[in-house]
């Protein structure tokens, strides 16, 4: 027994001496441990598990406003909140970020927009608001189609997409952000009533008939659309055109002024319409827009393609 705690007493004393001997050896092999760990962490953990945690994000919109359309450009005010940050994700913070916008079935990807977002901090309900930001329009035709589809869907998907650095304490790592959102469209401008209507004596500007017009807007979207100018027809016949000056439509159901020109030879067939007592229902095509007198060719197109079926509100 004497021997063995003697052969043992022996060991430590040389592990000692090993020790104090080559100390600088255990401190570089310590430092290299240490820095393997984070090499690890920083470059492999950190990203992969960030990255998961931020996929698993929902992006909320409240409102999307765009204002002084161009074309080439936009004024976009965003307000919306991020939600389901759990884990890194809910205690970390992102760089600011320029993100593109696409409708997500788009093949190939083909943005039509951009707008650079604020850095945003983790939590539970994280609010992302930017306000008047100018922002270039990324290509035409695809915010032509995106128009187009916004104007005629029920419900679409636009996709988000941008590049950033999330940052947990000292470490940081870069991440992709991917977001894509269902939204509710104008759904063909369905539901759409004029609700009061004039015969006017030719006006200096042409009109004769003047009145309000309800546009129901489901959407999230307030767009400053110009002066938006219509065709009007009546059991496929021409009646004339129309102009809804300075519309800017807003969320939910708003009436509208309007003002048109009905052709001579259709104004007694839409007075013997009108005074009837049945549904009349007239049959309205866009036909451009523009704003100070500059047309809006993401705008106008679409609106140019949509036929909607408008009903005169029957007087009482």
């Amino acid at each position: 027994m004497a021997s063995s705690t003697a052969k043992n007493g022996e060991a430590a004393d040389k592990v000692g001496r090993h020790c104090r001997r080559f100390w600088w050896v255990w401190l570089i092999a310590f430092c290299l441990l240490v820095l393997i760990i984070m090499i690890i962490v920083v470059y492999a953990i950190l990203p992969a598990v960030g990255q998961k945690e931020l996929d698993k994000t929902v992006l909320n919109l409240h409102s999307f406003t765009i204002l002084d359309p161009s074309p080439t450009s936009l004024l976009l005010s965003l307000n919306s909140t991020i939600t389901g940050a759990g884990g890194i994700a809910a205690h970390s913070r992102l760089d600011p970020m320029e993100v593109i916008f696409f409708l997500e079935n788009h093949k190939p990807i083909q943005p039509f927009m951009s707008l650079q977002l604020p850095g945003i901090k983790g939590g539970s309900s994280v609010p992302v608001i930017t306000t008047n930001v100018t922002t270039a329009i990324t290509s035409v035709p695809a915010l032509t189609e995106f128009s187009a589809s916004l104007l005629a869907s029920e419900t679409l998907r636009v996709a988000i997409r941008g590049r950033t650095t999330l940052r947990v304490g000292k470490l940081r790592t870069k991440v992709n952000y991917n977001e894509a959102v269902t939204i509710k469209g104008f759904n063909r401008l369905d539901g759409m009533e004029i609700e009061e209507y004039t015969l006017l004596n030719r006006q200096a500007d042409g009109s004769n008939l003047a009145g309000k017009v309800l546009i129901p807007n489901p959407t999230v979207f307030e767009i400053q659309m110009g002066d938006v100018h219509i065709n009007m027809s009546l059991n496929g016949q021409a009646l004339g055109n129309g102009t809804i000056p300075g519309l800017q439509i807003r969320p939910g159901n708003h009436t509208y002024d309007f003002r048109a020109r009905i052709q001579s030879t259709a104004l007694a067939p839409l007075v013997t319409a009108m005074g009837s007592g049945k549904p009349v229902v007239l049959d309205v095509r866009g036909n451009g827009t523009d704003i100070n007198g500059v047309s809006i060719p993401w705008l106008a197109g679409p609106l140019s393609s949509l036929d909607v079926k408008v009903p005169l509100k029957i007087r009482g």
